[in-house]
């Protein structure tokens, strides 16, 4: 596929996801079940028409679904078990359930749930990823992964990831899940030198928490 072509089919799949309310990380998810790629920049262009025919495919989500999905990224920053978002309910609408809630209601819980500040671990930073920075805890597979970058190289691509996920306050939990959802491994050691390069990037793209 052209260049031109390309980018014209990618501008396409952003207006469906913008009409289907679909974040990036929705989006990202998709990609990673469906075709083992965490980027439409790495589809084919067999990939790409198919991702964009799905999404076309979609029914445009109404108001009250739209701010249910809204609510759940707002619930899942700040960490809320079922069981809180269910008591916060009962005592401020009477109801216990999100699905229960008018759009009124919804759209006010929405926003009191944007208002609040995001919840983070209040563990020693340094003391957090102890699977990423203990050399004697590497797998077999961490090991191959050794053999293709230098330590030297591999203790610098680690340590920019470190300051890249103490900029974003990131907790030991925020980083294992982002690479369990992304690359399907719980520690950066069993990255490859292209996930490795990948996940530095993703930090240094994420502006700087307040």
């Amino acid at each position: 596929m052209e260049p031109v072509n390309f980018s014209e089919v990618i501008a396409q799949t952003d207006v469906e996801m913008q009409r289907l309310g679909l974040t990036k990380e929705q989006g990202r998810d998709h990609l990673i079940k469906t075709y083992g790629k965490r980027s439409r920049f790495l589809l084919t262009e067999v990939e790409l028409l198919d991702f964009l025919q799905y999404l076309v495919s979609q029914p445009t989500p109404t108001l009250h679904e739209i701010l249910i999905a809204k609510i759940n990224v707002e619930i899942e920053r700040l960490w809320w078990t079922q069981e809180e978002g269910r008591e916060h309910l009962k005592k401020t609408y009477g109801k216990r359930s999100r699905f229960l809630l008018t759009e009124v209601e919804l759209l006010d819980f929405l926003q009191y749930l944007v208002s609040l500040p995001t919840i983070e671990s209040p563990a020693d930073f340094d003391a957090e990823y102890e699977e990423f920075q203990d050399f004697s805890t590497y797998s077999e597979e961490s090991d191959k992964v050794i053999t293709r970058i230098s330590s030297e190289d591999l203790s610098r691509i680690l340590a920019k990831t470190d300051v890249q996920m103490q900029r974003l306050g990131w907790t030991t939990e925020q980083g294992r899940d982002h690479l369990i959802k992304t690359y399907g491994k719980r520690s950066r050691t069993l990255l490859t030198e292209v996930e490795l390069l990948d996940f530095l990037q993703y930090l240094q793209s994420q502006p700087d928490q307040p």
